[in-house]
């Protein structure tokens, strides 16, 4: 009989100092979730929880925003990108008032847009404009208007 009590306590001996280490372990591992997730809650399954509730937030934001990025893109490229702008004097001698007449060219992506010039002389001020489509103009544009426009496309 003192066998088997030698036996058992050398078993509960043994169990006594596992359950000792598993616990420290335990520790250790809720210690390091903590740090992990920034919580002070131990629960594992509620850590988890929480993150991957986060995780679909961030996967929701990012969808949106790629959608709005979607619909910013394709606006930007029907909006003015492409300026152009140049000052002369039409009429190549200086008895007109010098060079306030201007050619003003404003293009989108596809280079779509619009020539406004203002040709400036003694009798008057006169403003044209005139249609831009992928860089070309249906119109004749004067050698101004094409040197404005050759340099923004």
């Amino acid at each position: 009989m003192d066998t088997i009590n030698l036996i058992l306590l050398g078993v509960v001996f043994v169990l006594f100092f596992w359950s000792l280490f598993l616990s420290y372990k335990q520790y250790k591992l809720t210690k390091k979730l903590k740090e992990v997730f920034h919580s002070d809650k131990g629960d594992l399954y509620e850590l988890l929880k929480t993150q991957l509730k986060q995780v679909k937030n961030v996967e929701e934001y990012a969808e949106r925003l790629e959608k709005e990025f979607k619909k910013l893109s394709i606006l930007s490229q029907k909006s003015i990108q492409k300026i152009g702008f140049s000052r002369y004097n039409p009429f190549g001698n200086n008895d007109t008032g010098g060079n306030q007449s201007f050619s003003v060219i404003l293009l989108d992506f596809k280079n779509n847009g619009v020539v406004i010039t203002s040709i400036h002389s003694r009798e008057g001020t006169r403003v044209y404009s005139k249609q831009i489509k992928e860089g070309k103009s249906n119109y004749n544009l004067s050698e101004e208007e094409q040197q404005v426009l050759k340099k923004i496309t």
